[in-house]
């Protein structure tokens, strides 16, 4: 076989593994993937096509709001869940972030706060647990404040999760089986949080 040819069949079969790992990859310039949008007096969430943004608006200083969409992802395999955010505005002590393996009360999070805190928890039958040991830890590579990026990472390995906050491992720890199919975000308390894209990827 000559080299050129190698490279290039080596070239499509490594082009046709990745693209067949992609589970989901959106930018938000439309709703094609039918994310969840509402108006209630709690909160919105809409696509806002033109900004390509995925825009949640939380009112309330209580409670979380959430905003998902059903896509199945096969726990039995790897896989990662990379999110980017803009805190637009809000308060700075509640957190945001990203959820999976969820139903309407039941979900896994991994979440930071804009005063530069983080944790992973669950929510069962609609109450909150932290998965991290010591609940919220603070970190220094969370860019706090409002007006800023944070890239959020959540990566099964085998029977272990990695945690990455703007390309940087910041825990690793055991969180449990899926609840359900839903994938999405959370935002707590009073705050404006546009996502600026997800992408969801099987890494095996």
């Amino acid at each position: 076989m000559k080299p050129s040819l190698f490279i290039f069949q080596f070239f499509l079969l490594t082009f046709s593994f990745a693209q067949n790992n992609v589970i989901l990859n959106d930018e938000f310039i439309n709703n094609s993937n039918a994310w969840q949008e509402e108006k209630t007096g709690d909160g919105s969430t809409n696509v806002h096509d033109k900004r390509g943004f995925y825009i949640i608006q939380h009112k309330r200083n209580y409670e979380a709001w959430t905003a998902w969409k059903e896509l199945e992802i096969n726990e039995n395999r790897d896989f990662e869940i990379e999110a980017s955010f803009y805190k637009d505005n809000g308060v700075k002590n509640y957190g945001y972030g990203i959820l999976w393996g969820g139903t309407d009360n039941n979900y896994y999070s991994f979440m930071i706060t804009g005063n530069g805190y983080f944790c992973v928890g669950k929510v069962v039958d609609g109450d909150w647990t932290d998965i991290t040991p010591d609940g919220w830890i603070k970190t220094n590579v969370v860019s706090e404040g409002n007006n800023k990026y944070n890239s959020l990472i959540a990566r099964k390995k085998g029977g272990t999760y990695e945690f990455e906050i703007n390309n940087t491992l910041v825990l690793k720890i055991k969180c449990g089986t899926f609840f359900g199919n839903k994938i999405g975000f959370n935002v707590n308390n009073k705050q404006r949080i546009l996502v600026d894209w997800i992408r969801i990827k099987y890494l095996n």
